[in-house]
């Protein structure tokens, strides 16, 4: 999602007086984690604020960076002044406030969703990756060069909760995935792919439809999207009933669903692998190289729910692998699975 403070100018946006659709159900903490929200809109969301983010800046590899509490680490760039800070604003940054996220995820009308979040306020832009993004159910919202106007908070909320829930509920190259583009129009992937302008590529168009459908009143900008050539949401007959329907029908599915991201990587990529409610009996996840030799044993397990592993292109002694396709291998069931992963070093 696109910074917008930094691309457009805050000017151009427009703060809405509305009141929340959403009521905060319940709320509970463990001493050294983030706070729990559950809403009624079925969202539960963790929040790390943006202090408790800043209080873990370190340095790796010689340069700035946010250790996660699982021990991940977040390259991030401290000085506005930094030559990839192409729009300085009044020269600091602004990160969100967890009153804003919450005041969005509020506003998300869809009814009964469930999914589980987890948001990250970073006091600093990513290095290399300045806007706000989405990975599995993880959404890292960037700060902005100048006080965020809560309008622009809800859109890009509403935008980044799209993607967390297309990751949930009908990843990519799944049936669903192809139904949603059929419906929608862009089925033609020469035109709308993964590589193409940042307005052409499917997922961002889902997260646009869904901001406009379900983002709320502060995040629906006229019904606009970014993509101006393709109709807008509203317009597309059995659109909204399919988001809704997503959720049930995602839970019948009997077929493996299951992504990467990012891909091609380096350092590593994330495997998210869905599993039918009322699956029973393990799941097991396999690294091959081209050549069919085994290079990682990932998982085994019987999982309860949806499962999110990450590989950080090592085998199972621990040493790092070469630059190569590699095949991840899911069996669930009787089902197997395989996606193709390119690690680029």
């Amino acid at each position: 999602m696109t910074l917008f403070c930094m691309k457009y100018g805050i000017a151009e946006f427009r703060s809405a007086a509305v009141a929340l659709m959403g009521v905060m159900l319940a709320a509970t903490s463990v001493a050294g984690a983030p706070m729990r929200v559950a809403y009624s809109n079925g969202i539960t969301a963790s929040v790390v604020s943006a202090d408790e983010l800043a209080s873990r800046l370190t340095t790796f590899q010689g340069s700035p960076a946010i250790e996660l509490s699982d021990g991940r680490m977040i390259p991030v760039v401290t000085n506005i002044n930094d030559p990839s800070i192409y729009n300085r604003g009044d020269g600091s940054f602004h990160p969100f406030t967890p009153a804003l996220v919450e005041r969005a995820l509020s506003a998300i009308s869809h009814p009964g969703m469930p999914l589980d979040v987890r948001v990250y306020l970073l006091p600093y832009p990513r290095r290399g990756v300045l806007v706000s993004s989405t990975s599995g159910n993880e959404i890292f919202l960037s700060p902005h060069v100048l006080d965020i106007e809560p309008a622009v908070a809800a859109y890009i909320v509403a935008h980044e909760l799209g993607h967390a829930f297309h990751n949930r509920y009908l990843p990519s190259g799944s049936g669903l995935w192809r139904q949603y583009r059929s419906l929608r129009g862009i089925s033609d992937e020469a035109i709308y792919n993964d590589s193409a302008a940042h307005a052409d590529r499917p997922r961002e168009i889902f997260a646009e439809d869904f901001r406009v459908l379900f983002g709320g009143a502060e995040a629906y900008f006229d019904g606009h999207v970014e993509n101006t050539r393709i109709v807008e949401p509203e317009l597309v007959d059995g659109l909204r009933a399919f988001f809704v329907s997503a959720v049930s029908a995602r839970a019948t599915v009997a077929s493996i669903d299951a992504s990467c991201s990012p891909n091609p990587f380096n350092p590593e990529t994330e495997i998210r692998i869905g599993v039918p409610a009322g699956q029973s009996g393990r799941v097991s996840v396999r690294i091959y190289s081209v050549t069919g030799a085994l290079v990682r044993d990932l998982y085994d397990g019987a999982p309860a729910g949806d499962i999110a592993l990450r590989w950080n292109g090592t085998d199972n002694r621990g040493n790092a692998v070469a630059s190569a396709t590699y095949y991840a291998q899911i069996r669930m069931g009787g089902e197997r699975r395989t996606l193709k992963l390119l690690l680029l070093k």
